[in-house]
């Protein structure tokens, strides 16, 4: 006769441990994209705040007075900007936006592997210059995410875009290869501080495109005739 310890079971079953398999597999699909949906809201919500910082930094620097002209930037012309890097610099240098780091997304898939730069600017005061790494955009320091243009406009509103996500076309669409979050779409940051996430600029969700012509009043697409009457320089890394 066999004792009952000697017919006790010692592990699963092949079939059991493939069903299991088989269990978590079925909800890992069912949760996967949804984790991944959180992911990227977070990841959307974390580059808003981002460039809201910028944008108030870029309004605390202007009063209604002030903007930032096209230019080569130096400490004794430190109004002046011709690259993204500059234009950080003219807000670092002038309104104490010095982070290095505000100026990349986490998400940006340029950026994956890169250890972004922490200041903008570094050295004695009087004298500061723009960080080596910060100024010159690449694979191990990152590209900057975000777009801005010079000349800026002295009276900022609610219609005046000053920064967005890197990749936007005067078409209204973000680039597949170049645009931070691909085609997806990216954000815009204005000039009274409000910052929106947006599919493209050519529709506001009720059909209308979301930025003003300044010479017509009429909603337009192209970011080129939302902020000046004039001829507006691009700042971008890429």
């Amino acid at each position: 006769m066999k004792s009952a310890s000697s017919t006790k079971r010692s592990g699963f079953t092949l079939i059991e441990l493939l069903t299991v398999i088989a269990i978590i597999g079925i909800l890992a699909a069912v949760l996967f994209p949804g984790v991944q949906g959180v992911m990227k809201k977070a990841k959307q919500s974390t580059a808003s705040t981002k460039l809201r910082n910028i944008v108030q930094a870029m309004i605390s620097y202007s009063d209604g007075k002030k903007y930032i002209k096209t230019g080569a930037w130096s400490v004794t012309a430190n109004s002046q900007a011709s690259s993204i890097a500059e234009y950080a610099a003219v807000l670092a240098y002038n309104a104490s936006l010095n982070t290095g780091e505000i100026w990349y997304v986490d998400a940006d898939k340029l950026n994956e592997s890169a250890s972004f730069p922490k200041q903008v600017l570094t050295g004695a005061v009087g004298a500061q210059q723009i960080d080596t790494n910060f100024k010159t955009p690449s694979d191990n320091y990152g590209y900057h995410s975000w777009t801005a243009y010079t000349p800026t406009a002295k009276n900022l509103d609610g219609n005046i875009p000053l920064l967005w996500s890197r990749g936007l076309s005067s078409a209204g669409a973000w680039d597949a290869t170049n645009g931070v979050w691909g085609a997806d779409g990216g954000h815009v940051g204005y000039g009274d501080s409000h910052v929106i996430w947006t599919a493209n600029t050519t529709d506001d969700g009720n059909g209308t495109a979301i930025f003003i012509d300044k010479a017509t009043g009429v909603a337009t697409a192209d970011w080129k005739k939302a902020v000046t009457a004039g001829t507006a320089t691009e700042l971008s890394s890429k």
